[in-house]
């Protein structure tokens, strides 16, 4: 299964997720970006009320800002989402964020 992700450096990325019968609100949702899997610090993380916003019930959107991406090299990078709740963690997406260059705002 293809996850990966492009978007243009310094845009916006958002996307929802939607969780069926689900009667509570999640406990965590990180959203991390890396360049390398074992680095220790993200090049951006988004959680639950920094970037990541519960919409309805069951229903979340990541908003990715344009700061958290305007001055990164532009290439492959790795991310997931994971979630937790009831104690329990999970990982519900993963892949490779492209990180394209942009043309507007070249510098």
């Amino acid at each position: 299964m293809d996850n990966n992700i492009s978007m243009v450096r310094g845009d916006t990325l958002s996307f929802g997720m939607e969780f069926e019968d689900f009667d509570q609100d999640l406990e965590t949702a990180f959203f991390t970006c890396k360049k390398n899997y074992d680095d220790d610090e993200p090049v951006f993380q988004k959680s639950i009320g920094n970037g990541i916003t519960k919409v309805d019930d069951g229903r979340y959107v990541v908003r990715v800002a344009p700061e958290d991406t305007k001055d990164i090299e532009a290439g492959a990078y790795y991310y997931d989402l994971e979630i937790g709740a009831n104690s329990d963690i999970f990982t519900i997406l993963k892949g490779v964020l492209d990180i394209e260059p942009d043309v507007t705002r070249m510098g």
